[in-house]
């Protein structure tokens, strides 16, 4: 029986992360390993009929790592007819304020009981290696430092390291929040794996 629910387990994540293939905007989620089971994802309208009729869209996906209890946490929105610099003010903000306490915003219902306490942005040039292309390509992207805080000061605060890419009229966020300390390099390899899917190179 043992042996029958540690194979129910690892099946059931197995299935949670195979669901994570595709959304539109941010297009098939890079792989991030089996340790990474998919949590949830969604699109804002939830209705195709209202996204299609929408000057805003979104969609969204957040992983936990089941060794670690890690989160890795990918959102792409679109104003439609508007190109949006990565390194200007609207999506430093956006940055801030798209994964409260590491989880995507639209996933809430009410106040998410974290509160924003350091920040950090540069603009950098993230390119997506010289094996995805026949050259390496580079794009401008905003690397993020964050520091929650909860409400509750009983709960650790949680650091999140973060990528912002940005496609015209669409955005794309990915960033890896803990509550131990961590650097660039998680989230950094999926932002390439989703540089490389948006530019259509191989993985």
């Amino acid at each position: 029986m043992k042996y029958r629910s540690t194979f129910l387990l690892l099946a059931s994540s197995y299935a949670l992360h195979a669901d994570a293939q595709e959304l539109p905007l941010l297009g098939k989620l890079p792989d991030l390993g089996r340790d990474w089971v998919l949590q949830k994802q969604g699109t804002h309208p939830q209705k195709q009929e209202t996204r299609k009729k929408a000057r805003y869209e979104a969609v969204w996906a957040t992983f936990t790592n089941l060794k670690t209890g890690d989160i890795m946490s990918f959102a792409a929105d679109r104003y439609t007819n508007t190109n949006r610099a990565v390194g200007s003010s609207p999506q430093r903000q956006s940055a801030c304020d798209m994964f409260p306490g590491g989880l995507p915003r639209f996933m809430l219902n009410g106040p998410s009981g974290w509160r924003l306490a350091e920040n950090r942005f540069s603009v950098i040039t993230l390119g997506t290696g010289s094996n995805a292309a026949p050259k390496n390509v580079d794009v401008e992207a905003l690397e993020c430092s964050l520091v929650y805080e909860s409400e509750d000061p009983s709960v650790p605060n949680r650091s999140g390291r973060g990528y912002v890419l940005s496609f015209g009229d669409t955005v794309i966020f990915v960033q890896h929040t803990s509550t131990h300390v961590i650097t660039y390099d998680d989230a950094k390899s999926a932002a390439i794996s989703v540089l490389r899917i948006h530019l259509g190179l191989k993985q």
